[in-house]
């Protein structure tokens, strides 16, 4: 194997066709390979929230001789990474010296000046978890629940409380409405005038190549306020799906409105041929809303190591 850097964009457009080489070869049962998350960490956690540094200088591939991509690593966080490797060359050597790498470059600082690592690992990656005891890591009591459904059956109607209607999320002008609506649902117990008003992030979502705006539904009051929304990324190469943000305004809570929004968006799904939908989480309050409308579900350990 022949590690280098991330050269240029091509290289970005070759990582997304191999993730969904890798997707399909593993039964679409390991949804952070899905290419919908690699693009929502680049058009989201780092243009809008500043997670990591641009994908071009954090970015790592693997490639054999001939020049085909056998694994990729890349921070998801501050102190997180994901490693991403082709069934066909997976070994415990090239993941030891990716976890080593990993390591290296993408750790934090503890406060008592020691570095700090997290890896999500799926239970039943006997391979990654031995490796990992091996260089010192420690499981959390944490968790990622990683559902999905398949959408071979009829969809229920969604119940859509009276003055509420649930349709594809507007032009420009309302982005503002659902920025608010996300800070709401996601940063309640803050102060409103922590709330910046900067809606400009929303555009780097929508310029996500999966983004579709018939895709991106909200629950809106008669009013014209945005109550709920699910934003789902759509890939019709593996026909299968990621629902990327989920979520109901504080005000609007306990109304049925996250479950109206979910069910809409599968039901547009099911007309486009996807065939899975896939959604992830470590909150409570969204992994029973996950468990109430999906099927399966596998769950992530959380693997952590601290070193001077």
């Amino acid at each position: 194997m022949i590690l280098r850097d991330f050269n240029n964009e091509d290289d970005y457009w070759r990582i997304r066709n191999f993730l969904r080489e890798v997707f399909l070869l593993n039964d679409r049962l390991e949804p952070d390979t899905h290419v919908a998350n690699l693009d929502h960490w680049r058009w989201h956690y780092i243009l809008t929230c500043r997670e990591t540094e641009p994908v071009e200088q954090v970015t790592n591939l693997w490639e054999t001789e001939d020049g085909k991509i056998a694994a990729v690593l890349h921070p998801i966080c501050h102190d997180e990474a994901r490693l991403h490797v082709h069934p066909h060359f997976r070994t415990p050597a090239l993941e030891d010296e990716m976890l080593a790498l990993a390591e290296e470059k993408h750790f934090d600082w503890t406060v008592d000046g020691k570095r700090i690592f997290y890896l999500p690992i799926f239970e039943h990656d006997t391979l990654r978890r031995e490796l990992l005891i091996q260089r010192g890591y420690e499981k959390l009591q944490r968790w990622e629940h990683h559902w999905w459904r398949d959408l071979d059956a009829p969809i229920l109607e969604a119940a859509v409380p009276p003055g509420y209607v649930v349709r594809s999320m507007g032009a420009l002008d309302e982005h503002p409405a659902r920025s608010w609506a996300s800070w709401r649902a996601f940063h309640a117990e803050e102060p409103d005038e922590n709330y910046h008003g900067d809606c400009s992030w929303y555009q780097n979502m929508q310029s996500a190549p999966l983004y579709r705006r018939d895709l991106d539904i909200v629950a809106a009051t008669t009013g014209g306020e945005i109550a709920a929304f699910c934003t789902i990324s759509y890939d019709d190469y593996t026909r299968s799906a990621v629902c990327v943000l989920v979520g109901t305004a504080a005000e609007h809570l306990q109304r049925g409105l996250d479950k109206a929004v979910m069910l809409e968006g599968m039901q547009r799904l099911q007309k486009l041929g996807c065939t899975r939908l896939f959604a992830s989480t470590n909150d409570p309050l969204e992994d029973a809303l996950y468990r109430s409308l999906m099927q399966n579900m596998q769950v992530a350990e959380i693997w952590r190591k601290i070193w001077s």
